[in-house]
């Protein structure tokens, strides 16, 4: 891997379990799905008709019945989610789609596979780029869970709803590159968070590449005096290409003395590391 410093000086960021709860009188059990793969990725030429399949797991005791959907959908500048009609945004590709069958039984303790057909334009735009949407499967027959309270009386109180999220992605032929790169790194001072105030650090992660491009984004914080450092979790990051998105770090204002904050952005073997670095005194 390729290292590069890139400095960067202050300035003056598949799938979903929806319950619809009736009344809640304890833990939920006995149902247990999951969908493989939570991403597919289609590549081809113009008219081209390309295939994928989506595998759907019940080691429940009940078969389970999904109904197939397709929406469009785009990240905020923090990486949030919103979803709108098929067909709406510019980024779209849910006009190729096909999906076969369009609702599915899933038996207990049982697979169900479900063909995804890509129909590719005959003529693609001369700005061809990523194009996105989201398969989803939602639950069509619901169940009432079986819960227990203090002395394991079983009781009706949940009615259990599943729904996941496919995301279909569309790459242009001879599109390969991958890149991240940092392009402002701001310290945002005290903010409020909740009730709680924190030392807060905004890092700007922009996409330069020509595909989707993920990658990892970690965080060293060394006191400079003793050596001692501030554990921080990193950061997975997925973007399409030319997307900007906003990662906050959120350090305790009860730090006492002067640090070195590293950020790290690594998104593979093929890139350059990315590393911005700052100096504070708390």
């Amino acid at each position: 891997m390729k290292m590069a410093f890139n400095i960067v000086k202050p300035l003056s960021l598949c799938f979903f379990v929806l319950f619809n709860i009736i009344t809640l009188c304890g833990s939920v059990s006995g149902q247990s799905v999951s969908v493989s793969p939570s991403r597919i990725f289609f590549s081809g030429n113009a008219g081209q008709e390309l295939t994928e399949q989506v595998t759907l797991n019940n080691s429940g005791s009940v078969p389970v019945i999904f109904r197939s959907s397709i929406m469009d959908w785009r990240r905020d500048s923090v990486g949030e989610k919103y979803y709108s009609p098929a067909n709406t945004l510019s980024s779209s590709n849910a006009s190729w789609l096909e999906v076969k069958p369009n609702v599915v039984t899933v038996p207990a303790n049982g697979v169900a596979v479900i063909t995804v057909t890509m129909h590719v334009p005959a003529k693609l735009p001369q700005t061809s780029t990523v194009t996105n949407s989201m398969l989803f499967f939602t639950q069509i027959n619901e169940q009432l869970a079986k819960s227990t309270i203090k002395g394991n009386s079983p009781r009706i109180g949940v009615s259990v709803k599943l729904e996941f999220g496919v995301h279909v992605y569309f790459t242009p032929p001879g599109a390969s590159s991958k890149e991240l790169d940092i392009v402002a790194f701001d310290d945002r001072g005290n903010v409020a968070v909740k009730t709680k105030q924190v030392r807060r650090f905004a890092i700007r992660i922009k996409s330069t590449g020509n595909v989707v491009t993920d990658g990892n984004l970690r965080f060293d914080v060394t006191n400079q005096v003793t050596g001692d450092e501030v554990k921080v979790e990193p950061r997975a990051i997925s973007l399409l290409p030319g997307s900007e998105q906003l990662v906050y770090l959120d350090l305790p204002v009860t730090l006492n003395g002067k640090y070195i904050l590293v950020a790290l952005l690594d998104s593979g073997e093929e890139t350059s590391l990315k590393v911005a670095k700052k100096e504070l005194d708390f």
